[in-house]
């Protein structure tokens, strides 16, 4: 586990302990349920190759807490079929079969497994992709909760689909009802009811039909999540297992427990539950996956095979290599920081390289700033110095078009744009790599300020006139999407510029045809975090 991880575990109200102790006997009684949860789940080997998380582990894990437990309920949070480099191969087929295999049999529907729609569940989001979304359902082997989405009437079908879950263990009843972001639009979708909407809705009825206990499986952010559970106790669930942010999280509001896992099962969530007692205290646990714990032999094999499979077809169907993707294309000499928990919270090195890239591409066109969202550069894993940059990992750093794109806009403006970055600063992509700026970030008080056009000149002011040329995806800018929260930016702003529509792609493998002894990238305090530098000092 990184450093930045392990920031992220002692800030949690949580007690952390090695998987063994995870797994304590309870004696078998009936009354007792143990839940294990995870989310944000793109990679079925995990990251670091293979070292973090990933299935197998997941598997393994389940497989022990069965071993102590009478019972024990598998939740995904969301956020599997996409994106990932297999699922631009195979739509999350590979995703949904190793799914499948998460209770060790092939072919037989786990009943003790439900999953919620993340947002990018939906990537594949024309009405052309209901039939792909349609097989996928239909090849689960669990079940799909869907209680605030309104399919339209051509939408998704599926007998996989529930609005909520009634689970009986033992004498007592568990209700499941979920709540997934509305930040996607696709077109088969009618409408998303919001989540006070839907709590209103099934904790109420839920509780009537008999449940002892009531989980909302949420994919929304912590915000929200945590808006949920301040609702009038009649409308409140007894625990949010929840998604979308991609590191581990532990909140109390009003006594009940929202508790989120790393993305990638690089941790996954455990929580014992006394359904005899639901009003006890829970003492749930965040459970690192990694050499903690072995990945389960039957499921590695089918995730080594899967892989192997789909990167076979890659380089066969494009008249490459057997192992193309292998292929070195460069080497750092150097840490490249790529890992999400710091590269959507603090300047990283590979993020100034990037960012510093889109702006060069743009010089003749009269850029002055390259503003880039690190939810676009999803490796979600450091390439350590000396290491080698191989094919894959750009197809994995890049799973989506770029299209950068000038604009122009008010110098004010950016005022506003570097505070939105800023804001919720809990590894979210709308975080800002950024290049021709510097500027001080406080997260105590959650503001960018100090914000120099180059580190030579004053800070901008209120009083400042003008505009400035700003590079940035073109995802930003869209109406056709949720613009990550830049509603202060469009499409109407774009100038002519040759090197409009370039790939951050095609410009950093450009670069390492450059540095054929390697890249050496550095920070160089362009973002100055009150929390660890000495911003006096810097700015």
């Amino acid at each position: 586990m990184k450093a930045i991880r392990t920031f992220y575990y002692i800030g949690l109200i949580i007690v952390l302990v090695a998987c063994q102790h995870a797994t304590k006997n309870i004696d078998n009684d009936d009354s007792k349920l143990t839940i294990l949860a995870v989310n944000d789940v793109y990679r079925i080997a995990g990251i670091n190759q293979g070292d973090t998380g990933g299935l197998a582990r997941v598997r393994a894990l389940r497989t022990r807490l069965e071993a102590n437990a009478e019972h024990v309920l598998l939740l995904h949070a969301g956020d599997f079929l996409h994106p990932s480099f297999n699922s631009k191969q195979d739509n999350g087929q590979a995703m949904i079969r190793t799914m499948n295999h998460l209770d060790g049999q092939a072919q037989v529907f786990d009943d003790d497994m439900l999953v919620t729609f993340g947002n990018h569940e939906f990537d594949k989001g024309r009405l052309k992709h209901v039939a792909i979304m349609n097989d996928l359902l239909n090849q689960s082997e669990f079940t799909w909760l869907d209680s605030n989405i309104e399919w339209r009437a051509d939408g998704i079908q599926s007998e996989r689909l529930k609005p909520y879950a009634l689970k009986q263990f033992g004498a007592y009843k568990v209700g499941i009802f979920s709540v997934t972001t509305d930040m996607a639009h696709p077109e088969y979708i009618s409408r998303f009811d919001d989540f006070t909407q839907t709590a209103e809705h099934y904790v109420p009825m839920l509780r009537q039909a008999g449940a002892d206990f009531v989980i909302a499986l949420t994919h929304q952010t912590m915000a929200d999540d945590q808006a949920m559970m301040a609702l009038p106790k009649i409308h409140r669930p007894d625990i949010i297992l929840g998604g979308h942010e991609h590191y581990a999280q532990a909140k109390i509001v009003n006594g009940q427990w929202i508790l989120k896992a790393d993305a990638d099962a690089a941790s996954a969530v455990v929580v014992e539950i006394d359904l005899a007692n639901p009003e006890m205290p829970l003492l749930p646990q965040v459970i690192p996956l990694a050499d903690n714990i072995n990945p389960d032999p039957d499921t590695l094999s089918l995730i080594k095979q899967l892989n192997a499979d789909i990167e076979q077809h890659y380089c066969a169907t494009r008249q490459l290599e057997a192992r193309c993707l292998q292929q070195v294309v460069g080497k750092t000499r150097t840490e490249l920081l790529a890992e999400e928990t710091t590269i959507r919270r603090f300047e990283t090195n590979l993020g100034n390289l990037l960012a510093d890239l889109s702006l060069q591409a743009f010089h003749a066109c009269g850029a002055d700033v390259a503003l880039l969202n690190s939810g676009s550069i999803r490796l979600n894993q450091n390439i350590p110095s000396g290491g080698a940059i191989i094919a894959k990992h750009l197809h994995e750093m890049f799973p989506y078009p770029s299209n950068l794109q000038l604009i122009e806009i008010p110098k004010q403006r950016l005022h506003d744009i570097l505070q939105h970055s800023v804001s919720n600063w809990t590894a979210n992509g709308h975080w800002l790599q950024v290049a021709g700026l510097s500027f001080i970030h406080n997260p105590g008080t959650e503001t960018a300020h100090h914000i120099h056009l180059n580190k030579n000149e004053a800070p901008l002011s209120d009083s400042d006139s003008g505009t400035i040329r700003v590079v940035m995806p073109h995802y930003l800018l869209s109406a056709d999407t949720d613009q990550d929260g830049y509603t202060m930016v469009n499409e109407s702003m774009i100038k002519e510029c040759g090197a409009n529509g370039s790939e951050l792609k095609d410009l950093f493998i450009e670069y390492l045809k450059t540095k054929p002894n390697g890249i050496a990238p550095q920070r160089d305090y362009r973002i100055c975090n009150t929390t660890r530098d000495n911003c006096l000092n810097e700015h």
